[in-house]
C-alpha cells in the first residue's frame, strides 16, 4: 500500500474512533472547581482539542430508576483560552442514559463519604459495562482506601486503624511520634501530629482522637511520624493505565510537616531512585490488577502515604513542572489509537 494511502487510512480511522466515543466527565459542583487548575478539566479541554465529544456532570444529577441510571449532563460546545471558569461554553443541559456514553470519569473529591459513595453505587447499578466504562473501575473505587491500600504491598510505614482508645494508645506510645488521618479524608485535612512521649501528650491525643473517632465509633489511621517530609517532602508518582505517567516532589511550607498546595506547599521537578523505580513498578503492576487507570501515589522514605484513586490530581501543575504534555497522553491512551 503506498506511504500517501496509509496515511490517509491512519487519519479517516483516527477520525472515525474518535466521533463514536463520549465521553462524560463527573466533578463536584461547577462553582466549587478551581477551574484553572483543575485536573479533569484539563482533561476535558485536551479532549476537545483532539476532537473528542465531551459532556460535564454535576455529581448531584445521577439518579436511578427501574435499572438505568440517568443523569443530566452539559455537552461541551468549546473551551476557549485561560481555562477560567468563562473558557468552558456549554450546549443547554440533557438528561441522558448513562449508557449512553462510552466512558463515564467519576471524579467527584473525597472525603469518600456517603455523597461520594451512593451515586457511584448508582452509576455502577445503572450502566451497562458492555456499553460504557467507568473510570476508576467503580469496584475498586468503593474497596480500595487511600490510607491504606498500600499495605497490599508492603510499603506502607507501621500503621494501625482502629476505633479503640486502648490500641490506638498502645500503638502511639510505642512510636513516640504519630500522625492521624481520617480514613476518608484527602489534600491532608483532618491530619494533625500526636506526641505520646509524656502524659501531657497522651491526654491531647485522646482529646483530638475521640473528636476524630466520633466518640470512638470510626476507625482512624494512626501512622508513624516520617521526620524526613519536613525537609524532602513527598515523591508524587502519577499513574496511567498502570504505567509511571510522570513524576514530582511535594515540599511543605517551610517549618511545616503537612503537605497542603493550597497552603504553600510546592511542587518541583523530581527523578526517581533505583529504590523508587523499583517501588514504581511494583505499584504499577497492582494498579493493573485492579483495572485503575489513573492514580496519584505519594512516597516518603520510600514508603506509601497516599494512595489516591478517586480522584488524583496536580496534573496542570506537574505539566509545569515537567515540561511535558501529560493531558495529551492521558487522552491518546483513553481513545486507544
Amino acid at each position: 500500500m503506498p506511504t500517501k494511502w496509509l496515511v490517509n487510512w491512519r487519519s479517516i480511522r483516527y477520525e472515525y474512533v474518535v466521533l463514536n466515543k463520549r465521553f462524560l466527565w463527573v466533578t463536584d459542583p461547577w462553582a466549587t472547581l478551581d477551574h484553572a487548575a483543575d485536573t479533569t478539566l484539563r482533561l476535558v479541554e485536551e479532549g476537545v482539542r483532539h476532537g473528542l465529544t465531551n459532556y460535564w456532570a454535576d455529581f448531584r444529577t445521577i439518579r436511578w430508576e427501574a435499572g438505568n441510571a440517568t443523569v443530566e449532563a452539559y455537552k461541551v460546545k468549546e473551551v476557549t483560552e485561560g481555562r477560567n471558569k468563562e473558557s468552558f461554553l456549554f450546549f443547554k443541559a440533557k438528561t441522558y442514559q448513562a449508557s449512553y456514553f462510552s466512558k463515564i470519569f467519576y471524579r467527584t473529591d473525597p472525603p469518600v463519604d456517603l455523597r461520594y459513595l451512593q451515586p457511584l453505587q448508582l452509576l455502577a447499578l445503572g450502566t451497562d459495562p458492555r456499553k460504557t466504562e467507568i473510570v476508576n473501575n467503580p469496584l475498586s473505587l468503593l474497596v480500595l482506601n487511600e490510607k491504606l491500600s498500600g499495605s497490599r504491598l508492603n510499603l506502607m510505614a507501621p500503621t494501625i486503624a482502629a476505633a479503640s482508645w486502648n490500641e490506638l494508645k498502645r500503638f502511639g506510645c510505642k512510636h513516640k511520634l504519630t500522625v492521624v488521618k481520617p480514613m476518608h479524608e484527602a489534600q491532608s485535612k483532618g491530619i494533625s501530629l500526636l506526641d505520646w512521649s509524656e502524659k501531657q501528650g497522651q491526654k491531647k491525643a485522646k482529646t483530638v482522637l475521640a473528636k476524630v473517632t466520633n466518640n470512638w465509633q470510626i476507625p482512624v489511621v494512626l501512622q508513624i511520624y516520617l521526620k524526613s517530609v519536613k525537609s524532602t517532602g513527598e515523591t508524587r508518582l502519577w499513574f496511567l493505565d498502570g504505567n509511571l505517567l510522570a513524576v514530582a516532589s511535594k515540599i511543605p511550607k517551610k517549618g511545616h510537616f503537612i503537605i497542603n498546595m493550597d497552603e504553600g506547599a510546592v511542587l518541583r521537578y523530581a527523578t526517581l531512585g533505583s529504590k523508587d523505580l523499583s517501588i514504581s513498578k511494583k505499584i504499577g503492576k497492582y494498579l493493573k490488577e485492579k483495572n485503575v487507570r489513573f492514580a496519584a501515589i505519594d512516597l516518603i522514605d520510600n514508603k506509601i502515604t497516599d494512595f489516591n484513586v478517586t480522584s488524583p490530581g496536580l496534573i496542570v501543575e506537574m505539566e509545569q513542572v515537567t515540561n511535558q504534555n501529560l493531558a495529551q497522553k492521558i487522552i491518546k491512551a483513553l481513545i486507544k489509537i
